[in-house]
């Protein structure tokens, strides 16, 4: 039987919201520049569209399994398929190329300093709890998928 489940302070998408929230304020104040403007345009919604899908994919993967997406909630099966044949937290990652994408698209390099800085906040105080509760769960099964598939990329 699962322990119960020790929630992080926040959740990813309001770590990453605030950071970017944060970083485009220090944007207002000391911009920092370094793109041309057609890569911006192009290259800053390319990665936004494939963050997007891939939040979008990976919440489709766990439906498929008949588990849960909520960290809260309990995990009924353990979802090695789809893209999390490639990343134990798609989701989450997808998130950050979000982010990153929107540092493109505004170049601004402080949203993907923030991005950055949002990404080891959710590794410590997040997905090491998640893990926790996933191998409490899964066991054995668990410690294998975490040999074969990497945390993030």
């Amino acid at each position: 039987m699962p322990q119960e489940f020790q929630k992080p302070f926040a959740s990813p998408p309001a770590i990453f919201l605030v950071s970017l929230i944060i970083a485009i304020g220090i944007g207002l104040l000391w911009p920092w520049f370094i793109l041309p403007w057609p890569v911006q345009l192009v290259l800053g919604p390319l990665i936004i569209f494939a963050g997007v899908r891939l939040v979008l994919r990976s919440i489709k993967d766990i439906e498929t399994a008949g588990t849960t997406y909520d960290p809260y909630g309990i995990s009924t099966a353990l979802v090695t398929t789809g893209v999390y044949r490639h990343s134990r937290n798609p989701g989450y990652l997808g998130v950050a190329a979000v982010q990153f994408g929107l540092a493109v698209l505004l170049d601004n390099v402080w949203i993907l300093v923030a991005g950055l800085v949002a990404a080891i906040v959710t590794t410590i105080f997040v997905i090491r709890l998640e893990e926790r509760k996933l191998s409490d769960s899964f066991g054995d099964t668990y410690a294998d998928y975490k040999k074969r598939v990497r945390r993030w990329l």
